[in-house]
């Protein structure tokens, strides 16, 4: 009878299921305790093999060394396992990521670690004999190999008269600085990413990447000011030659950003970059000045009052245009793409000699210098992987195509670089009622490539 009555009784039926839902919790949670134990360290191991390859690429021939020491350094077991692979890493969206490392047994660009070691378990100790699972993670440093180099033209000599001219000209306001002044401007060097992260301060601009500040609107005095900010911690003459360029371009044309002076490369998706001896881009305070204005001059062109002061010269004048670089191309890039082509802009330049002999008669040369766009390319870069000092950077240069004219030029068709400009025969000599009117044109400059060898490339260690 007891016995049937204990089969047929309902009371405490809620106890029974609850202590034997309580295994199945504490197995669930003890599982959830191991699973995210495991992953704790494996994210570690992963952190650890990020760093081990950092340390590793910074000198592949001490590759294991450095990263033991990394592995060390954050204290992991001595059972765990390092090794190291060396080989070619290539960042192609095509291949499938685990394909873009393959190992060689000499040379590369890239260093693979691999780490092994064994995560502690704490309720899987009841399945498991050794209470431990093991885990592996890896990571890859690869060399990247950047180059920056510009293309352009730049005086070989400047005086201060016909400096100052060619500024005026190029600002619409007058500018008088004096020789010094000039050559402060030329020694100044200043680091691009300096430059950008002054210009991002005048602009007022938050957490905007380097390519987001250069696509601001930004104008020729907000642009110099900047390089004025930089250039004011090594050379206090060329600040004030750069403020003094500032206040003289109030009147010049919108710069529409300055993305088309300025091309980072990988670095502009960046709002800031680690500055060292490798990440560097140099360029003269004087260069990108006169990028700077070139672009924001617009349609207007410069003219120079020359000669004055010359014996036998009555006169010399001077205009020079110059037109907008082809395809929007910068006058800087930094890259690693030899499909990448940067160009000049086209110019003209014009040139009134006259020189009087009194009543005895005059000699006038017009001369008419049209230069097309010249361009370059990068063919090779050798950033001496492996601790060599054996650094160079190869640049295919094509110059561009120029002719030199003799004869009668309309000055205000100059700028109008759609068109081409035909001489006139133009009155050369005139001696008392005899009058000598002539015209000429030769082609100067080559079409074939020229190939030039630079040193010191850019490079820099990357997961």
């Amino acid at each position: 009878m007891r016995v049937r009555a204990f089969f047929h009784a309902e009371a405490g039926g809620v106890s029974v299921l609850t202590g034997m839902s309580f295994v199945l919790l504490m197995g669930f949670a003890g599982f959830a305790i191991d699973l995210g134990s495991v992953y704790l360290e494996s994210r570690r191991l992963q952190g650890s093999a990020d760093l081990a390859a950092l340390a590793a690429m910074q000198n592949p021939a001490q590759a294991e060394a450095l990263a033991a020491a990394t592995v060390a350094a954050n204290r992991w077991p001595q059972g765990t396992q390092l090794r190291i692979l060396r080989g070619t890493y290539a960042p192609d969206r095509s291949v499938r990521p685990a394909e873009r490392f393959r190992p060689l047994p000499a040379g590369g660009n890239a260093v693979r670690v691999e780490l092994t070691t064994n995560a502690p378990l704490f309720f899987g100790r009841l399945f498991i004999p050794d209470g431990r699972m093991t885990i592996r993670r890896e990571a890859t440093a690869a060399e990247t190999q950047l180059a920056s180099f510009q293309i352009g033209t730049r005086l070989l000599s400047l005086q201060g008269g016909v400096a100052n001219q060619v500024l005026s000209g190029l600002t619409g306001s007058s500018v008088n600085l004096s020789v010094m002044d000039y050559n402060s401007l030329l020694r100044a060097n200043v680091n691009v990413l300096d430059y950008v992260d002054a210009l991002r301060t005048r602009l007022d601009l938050e957490a905007a990447s380097y390519d987001e500040t250069l696509d601001a609107n930004a104008s020729a005095p907000v642009a110099l000011e900047a390089l004025a900010d930089v250039v004011a911690e090594t050379d206090e003459r060329a600040e004030r030659a750069l403020r003094a360029m500032a206040r003289a371009s109030e009147r010049s044309g919108p710069l529409r950003g300055l993305s088309n002076v300025l091309d980072l490369g990988p670095y502009g998706a960046q709002d800031h970059a680690t500055h060292s001896a490798d990440t560097g881009i140099q360029v003269g305070a004087m260069d990108l000045a006169t990028a700077i204005l070139q672009v924001a001059n617009g349609s207007r062109q410069v003219q120079l009052d020359l000669g004055a002061g010359v014996p036998g010269l009555a006169s010399t004048k001077v205009w020079l245009a110059i037109g907008e670089r082809p395809n929007n191309s910068p006058w800087l890039t930094v890259t690693n793409d030899d499909e990448i082509v940067i160009r000049t802009a086209q110019t003209r330049l014009y040139v009134e000699t006259n020189a009087g002999a009194g009543s005895l008669g005059n000699v006038r040369v017009p001369v008419l210098i049209e230069l097309a766009s010249g361009q370059a390319r990068l063919e090779d870069i050798n950033c001496g992987w492996g601790g060599s000092n054996n650094r160079s950077v190869s640049l295919g240069v094509s110059p561009g195509i120029g002719s030199l004219m003799l004869g009668e030029v309309d000055t205000a068709r100059l700028n109008n670089f759609r068109s081409n400009i035909s001489p006139a025969p133009a009155q050369l000599v005139r001696v008392g009622l005899a009058r000598v009117e002539g015209e000429a044109r030769v082609d100067v400059g080559v079409s074939n490539g020229v190939r030039c060898g630079l040193i010191a490339p850019k490079s820099s260690a990357a997961l």
